[in-house]
């Protein structure tokens, strides 16, 4: 069973966006306009590339975070053959195609989105406010690797346990 997993560029902008924004607002009660200026990642160009490289770097970590037999090619890695997806071929945009185990309850694909999605926005933020604002920038990395364990463990699930063999004759 094939499951796939698009974070787009916009989407992840937006959600970096407010997540910055809300930080300026509550670091900015009574500081200068400096301080929000300095916190909130937005659409500006040289923003723009910073937040492309980190969420390669995200992805990259994400990537190195899954069991390797569940991958498989994605539409950026070849040709354009699902011509009912957009053109991802621009490589704005995090797509991830994943062969699953035939008992993985497929319930479980609203979670991994979730954790996925959690995990990118947080990794940005931290990365982003690490020189800016490094206690903020804390808070953010400390859910990183919970939210990285919780997407495993939803990724292993079968709905038929593994059962063992007793052990005496």
């Amino acid at each position: 069973m094939i499951i796939f997993f698009i974070y787009t560029h916009d989407l992840l902008q937006k959600a970096v966006k407010l997540e910055t924004s809300l930080l300026a607002l509550d670091k900015n009660s009574g500081s200068s306009e400096d301080m929000m200026l300095k916190l909130v990642m937005d659409e500006s160009p040289a923003h723009e590339i910073m937040l492309k490289r980190l969420m390669n770097d995200a992805h990259a970590q994400i990537i190195l975070n899954i069991s390797s037999n569940y991958f498989i090619d994605t539409p950026t890695d070849l040709e354009q053959v699902f011509t009912e997806f957009p053109d991802f071929r621009q490589d704005r945009d995090f797509n991830l195609f994943l062969n699953m185990h035939s008992d993985w309850p497929l319930n479980y694909k609203k979670s991994v989105d979730i954790k996925i999605q959690q995990y990118l926005v947080d990794y940005i933020c931290y990365r982003w406010l690490e020189t800016k604002a490094p206690n903020e920038a804390m808070t953010y990395k400390s859910r990183l690797a919970g939210t990285l364990d919780d997407m495993k463990r939803l990724l292993i699930r079968k709905t038929n346990p593994i059962k063992r063999q007793p052990s005496f004759p």
